[in-house]
């Protein structure tokens, strides 16, 4: 569907839902969904994974750890989304530079009047930022050549942030060992009827919501943490709180936070926790590593567009200095292709 055309309202029966990126959180999500189906009123929950974690899903089911216990799902799962019938909920769970490639499949696996749920780090693709002509663009480092807001639409997307601990042990199996919540949301002047309906079959299955309006609040909370975080923690090698423990790296981090958190003013966005107070809390907390660093720490690519170019592009679009985030930024990129 075009991303012009007028938005048919989710039909009023049960919904059927593809989660694409069946890892620690995807998976997550599509073993409660899958487990609650009845009382969530879904019809059908598939999954996109691949490799060997596929392939266990399809021989042995989903397997789900959770402080009260083991369950084991049936799923559809498959590697390819064109093999399944158009959905009326799509989930991505996937890092934001696996998105764009598969622009086009998830196009075809919404049905017409589907709706995307992007559980993205950092800036989503959809979230609009000033083009310098007059308009509005999705940022260009979680939205190469606009792929996204051309074959799906940024009218599709519920903004949804994960704030929870999940990881996958092994293949076919993810455990959940923090118990959190889910932001969801819309920006302001959008209709949240669709927000409501995701939150009432999330809170069903478990997947405790909390709606966040306007939603970029949601996504600037967090952003000045994963900037400030994320890259020192990373650029340092170090777990959370022993980094902030260096005077030195404390006020590195600190100031990458302020600077982020003049560009979440600039956008209006109001922050949720105050960041003097979420650096001395995340000081005086567990050894904690932030993706980022557990990236790059696996030899994985690491999620710094969405992040850390996508915060860079938004301070530009007003007119916002932030220095140090370019520095840090510039020195992942670098560490970045060097481990690849």
């Amino acid at each position: 569907m075009p991303a012009s055309a007028p938005l048919p309202p989710l039909p009023d029966r049960p919904l059927s839902v593809c989660v694409v990126g069946a890892g620690a959180i995807g998976g997550t999500i599509a073993a409660k969904l899958a487990l609650a189906a009845e009382a969530a009123c879904l019809a059908d929950v598939s999954v996109v994974a691949r490799g060997a974690h596929l392939a266990a899903i399809q021989s042995q089911g989903l397997r789900l750890t959770t402080p009260e216990g083991n369950q084991v799902v049936q799923v559809t799962a498959t590697d390819d989304p064109d093999t399944l019938p158009p959905q009326d909920i799509v989930i991505t769970a996937l890092k934001g530079h696996q998105v764009p490639p598969m622009a086009e499949k998830l196009g075809r696996l919404l049905a017409p009047h589907g709706r995307i749920l992007p559980v993205v780090n950092g800036v989503p693709w959809w979230y609009p930022i000033a083009d310098g002509s007059g308009g509005q663009k999705g940022a260009e480092e979680v939205d190469p050549g606009g792929v996204l807001w051309r074959e799906i639409g940024p009218e599709r997307a519920i903004g949804a942030i994960a704030v929870i601990g999940a990881t996958l042990p092994e293949p076919g199996h993810v455990e959940v060992n923090i118990d959190g919540h889910f932001d969801l949301g819309r920006l302001p002047g959008q209709d949240r009827t669709d927000v409501e309906r995701l939150a009432t079959i999330f809170d069903a299955a478990g997947l405790v919501t909390k709606q966040t309006q306007p939603f970029q609040n949601a996504i600037f909370s967090k952003l000045y943490s994963n900037c400030g975080f994320n890259s020192v923690c990373t650029l340092a090698r170090a777990p959370m709180n022993s980094m902030l423990a260096d005077p030195v790296l404390f006020e590195l981090t600190r100031d990458i936070v302020m600077e982020v958190a003049a560009v979440a003013d600039a956008e209006g966005a109001e922050l949720l926790e105050d960041p003097e107070k979420r650096l001395i809390r995340a000081r005086e907390g567990a050894a904690f590593k932030p993706s980022t660093l557990q990236d790059l720490e696996r030899g994985r690519p690491m999620e710094i567009e969405p992040i850390f170019g996508a915060a860079l592009a938004v301070g530009r679009s007003h007119g916002i200095a932030t220095p140090k985030l370019e520095m840090v930024t510039a020195l992942l990129r670098s560490i970045d292709r060097a481990e690849s």
